[in-house]
């Protein structure tokens, strides 16, 4: 549970929280909004099931977050197929292009490189080591360079840099479309989730007279807010769901 948690984290871009202080974040969060709910409504089943509907927005706004955050560094890929290229047109091997250029490469896989640059040092074979680069990055687009990187070195680098600026020329293309997809995407989704979430702000402010928050701790009042609950969990999987864009494939992941 704590290695999935972290691991979400950094695939959102998080890295200043482990995952300890995220809970316990995101838990005093939930109280002190509940217990605010509750100072205006007096309904301690309003205060729930409205803090139930917010969690699962914050949830779902945190796997948005993720969605963005890998996005951004696909967006790194092309400047550090740049860095490689010059690199290693100025005459320096495949193994040293790769590693000079860490200063510029997505944030992700910074961790990657630097276990590449060990598994070199200890002796492993530069395919081995590509092969567990490749493993340890788990990526679409690391698949397709280190396929490249490794016809280049069985090749003699020929072919290298062509083929490295194609992959650079070809990624800014697909991220234009990608990055213009995400913000019609977030636009539509963030509209649609706001939809879901207005009528339990509603229910707060029409909470504020007593008649009103007596009425939803009657059997009927408590029927009405477990069905509205349950209808905007289920709106929010189902907007998640209508509205998920294909993620790229690993076709050369094998």
């Amino acid at each position: 549970m704590k290695n999935k948690i972290e691991s979400a984290l950094i695939r959102a871009g998080i890295h200043n929280q482990s995952s300890g202080q995220f809970l316990l974040l995101v838990i005093a969060s939930l109280a002190i909004l509940i217990g605010a709910i509750f100072l205006v409504t007096k309904s301690w089943p309003i205060a729930l099931s409205t803090g139930s509907c917010v969690l699962a927005q914050a949830i779902d706004s945190f796997k948005t977050k993720t969605s963005t955050e890998r996005l951004k560094q696909n967006q790194d890929w092309p400047k550090y197929l740049d860095s490689i290229h010059s690199a290693a047109w100025s005459g320096k091997s495949l193994t040293q292009a790769i590693l000079d250029s860490r200063a510029v490469a997505p944030k992700s896989m910074s961790w990657a490189i630097t276990e590449f640059e060990k598994d070199q040092a200890s002796g492993l074979s530069f395919e081995q080591s590509l092969d567990n680069l490749k493993n340890r990055l788990a990526n679409p687009i690391a698949d397709r360079f280190i396929e490249i990187t490794r016809l280049a070195s069985l090749s003699g680098g020929n072919g290298y840099l062509s083929a490295i600026r194609s992959q650079a020329l070809q990624l800014r293309l697909e991220n234009a479309n990608w990055s213009e997809i995400a913000i019609k995407q977030n636009w539509v989704l963030s509209s649609a989730k706001l939809a879901v979430l207005a009528p339990w702000l509603v229910l707060v402010l029409l909470s504020m007279k007593p008649e009103t928050s007596a009425a939803f701790q009657t059997e009927t009042g408590l029927m009405v807010l477990a069905l509205g609950l349950t209808a905007s969990l289920l709106a929010f999987r189902l907007i998640r769901f209508l509205g998920a864009i294909p993620e790229r494939k690993r076709i050369l992941s094998a």
